[in-house]
């Protein structure tokens, strides 16, 4: 091991007990739930985590009162029950040695109606941000039965034999929703200067003590900036907030996390935001207070990590994303590995998991995560017959069926025609703030090289070319094409690039105005347009959905896109379809009223539309008998089958690395 990452490894005493070492998983929504507890996928997936040398584990939250339903999967922790889920997570993590809490919340005004039908409880009627639902201003009562509801949650995780509790008083949490002017607006004992705003938090954390014991780990998650600087907490307020509640000395640790109900986006950046950007917020609370502290945001690279702790910024760092990524990350580094670890790339197209379609938490990288208990991710075995396997494409979905064929054992050869590996994540890459990308298939590329796989660059795969390898399978993972705008009518008066083009280094005209044509609203069409602002272009943006940017939602980056393009000029043209480009000027209707708009003085028109699968080699094999018996077996993977995103392309690249 090197002394770089010793700090890392270091035991933390934590009140009466003493964790492996300073990296801590953290409480995140997973959407595994069944019957809104706890259950085997859960345990698999924290399991993983354990075996790979973590030394605190905090459970996806649960909550603790019947009137806080926050999404459909969320583990009701003040349902007896839970109990049973708790000892099952105990049981399969105490073997490795890791401290496993669990974290207590009610998500107050920030939860929902939907499910619980019934009105959302917080400390005053201000509306809630995304559904603009407003509050009950919660009763005496209701605070009561609140704050007996935590104690009740946390005695049903000891039961379960748990090491402790967490609670949460961060971005998405009624004990914050409490503390801050921003969202209390009370006149009673609970609300008005900050000791009476700091009543709730302190009842609530007298009754969890009482209920655990004195030997419970007990811990704080708080907010260290609500970046609301017209009312909400700042940083000075979160670190006065941390001395006062741990001068009672119930409180063994407190995580610093920043957001509120305006800035959730800034709880689990993505890839707009500096790795470790909130750690000014740790370190500030950490020179307040005397107990340990855990410093969390975008911490992803363990050598930032070991650096936060020689630094004396935190105590302990929360890796949660990078451990989604790669569960075996601490072993590694522990047996001097650290340069096989699959990095976390801060996309959240995978582990964001509150969305309308309520999909399951899984990693863009690591298709395994989320499903370590399923056959299809079981450790990969010798195959029972070694074959030549032929792999066409270099991009993600190629490299890993090659990763994968090869350790089963095949001789591998990879087909790229281009001079470099990497596929359409080169030029998602080359997106302004978006060269983390390129870590998942840099990290695939040293993989394969590593395991011998042969790699010909510059090598077109056809019918000839692909029998004179003489191979006993074929992967085509050839990737997607760009679309084309159909319905759109170009003259010859204004170029007209696909943003595939522009980005892979296409000449462009003299800068002057160009119109992103954007069909998709994801990263390519904002992308490309903040990289055109970027080159001297003045850009405006047009599309048929109701906000540019719409589909950047999902990975919780949108307020900083907007944010970005405001700042850079970028103008916007939402409802709008375009129907031809001519003259040097777009003309498109308003979706709804139908008037006829125009951009005049364009320079350059960039569609940005669809891919469609590059499946002309897969159906010229399929033709030529490939697939059938007595001819090499064929398989594809990736966008040639439909063109998605990158977890999608892994996978299925993993899934044809099995099966050859």
């Amino acid at each position: 091991m090197s002394n770089l990452f010793a700090p890392l490894l270091e035991p933390l005493r934590l009140g009466s007990k003493t964790a492996l070492n300073r990296v801590v998983f953290a409480a995140h929504p997973t959407n595994f739930a069944q019957r809104n507890q706890f259950e085997a996928r859960h345990a698999a997936y924290y399991a993983a985590r354990a075996a790979g040398g973590v030394g605190v584990i905090i459970l996806e939250g649960s909550v603790v009162h019947p009137s806080d339903w926050p999404y459909e999967y969320a583990i009701f922790g003040y349902d007896e029950r839970v109990v049973a889920g708790y000892r099952l997570m105990s049981e399969a993590l105490r073997p490795h040695g890791t401290l496993v809490l669990a974290q207590l919340n009610h998500s107050g005004m920030q939860g929902t109606s939907h499910y619980s039908q019934a009105a959302l409880w917080g400390p005053s009627p201000v509306p809630e941000v995304n559904s603009r639902e407003v509050p009950k201003e919660m009763e005496h009562e209701d605070i009561e039965a609140v704050i007996e509801g935590f104690a009740k949650a946390a005695g049903y995780a000891m039961a379960g034999g748990l090491h402790g509790v967490e609670l949460n008083a961060g971005p998405d949490s009624l004990l914050r929703q409490f503390m801050s002017p921003l969202t209390n607006l009370r006149q009673d004992e609970y609300g008005g200067p900050q000791e009476h705003r700091l009543r709730f938090a302190r009842e609530v954390l007298r009754a969890v003590r009482r209920a655990i014991g004195s030997e419970a780990l007990l811990g704080l998650r708080i907010s260290g900036d609500e970046h609301a600087p017209w009312a909400g907490l700042k940083p000075d307020d979160a670190a006065e907030i941390a001395r006062l509640l741990t001068a009672d000395h119930q409180i063994d640790y407190v995580s610093v996390t920043s957001g509120s109900i305006y800035t959730l986006h800034l709880t689990r950046a993505g890839l707009f935001m500096p790795l470790g950007y909130a750690l000014h917020l740790a370190a500030g609370v950490k020179a307040a207070v005397a107990v340990p502290v855990f410093a969390q945001g975008s911490i992803v690279d363990p050598k930032q990590a070991s650096a936060i702790l020689v630094e004396g910024q935190a105590d302990a760092v929360k890796m949660t994303r990078a451990l989604i990524a790669d569960p075996q990350l601490l072993r590694k580094v522990r047996t001097g590995q650290a340069d096989t670890v699959r990095q976390c790339i801060l996309c959240n197209q995978d582990c964001v998991v509150s969305l309308l379609q309520n999909p399951r938490l899984s990693c863009a990288v690591n298709p395994a995560a989320g499903h370590e208990a399923h056959a299809e991710f079981a450790p990969l075995t010798a195959a029972a017959v070694t074959r030549r396997v032929l792999v066409v494409g270099g991009g993600p979905a190629g490299m890993e069926a090659a990763r994968v064929a090869a350790r089963r054992g095949h001789t591998v050869t990879l087909f790229e025609q281009r001079k470099r590996l990497g596929g359409a994540i080169n030029l998602a890459a080359a997106e302004p703030g978006r060269k983390r990308l390129a870590l998942s298939t840099e990290w695939l590329e040293a993989q394969i090289r590593r395991l011998g796989v042969t790699i010909k660059l510059g090598t077109e795969a056809t019918i000839e070319t692909i029998s004179a390898e003489a191979p006993d399978a074929v992967i085509v993972a050839a990737g997607g094409v760009p679309g084309h705008m159909s319905h759109v009518t170009f003259d010859a008066s204004v170029p007209v690039l696909h943003e595939r083009a522009i980005l892979g280094g296409a000449p462009l005209p003299p800068t002057g105005k160009a119109v992103v044509l954007d069909e998709i609203g994801d990263h390519d069409g904002m992308a490309v347009a903040e990289w055109l602002v970027g080159k001297g272009w003045q850009v405006e943006i047009v599309t048929a959905d109701m906000f540019c940017g719409q589909r950047l939602t999902a990975t919780q980056e949108l307020t900083a896109w907007n944010q970005r393009a405001w700042e850079k000029g970028v103008v916007f043209h939402p409802q709008q379809e375009a129907q031809a480009v001519s003259e040097g000027a777009l003309v498109m209707l308003d979706r709804f009223s139908r008037e006829e708009r125009r951009i005049e003085g364009l320079s350059l028109v960039v569609e940005v539309t669809y891919d469609m699968p590059n499946e002309t080699l897969y159906w010229a094999l399929k033709e030529a008998g490939y697939g059938k018996h007595g001819m090499p077996a064929l398989y594809r993977a990736g966008d040639c089958v439909a063109p998605r995103r990158l977890g999608q392309a892994v996978l299925e690249g993993q899934r044809a690395g099995r099966a050859v």
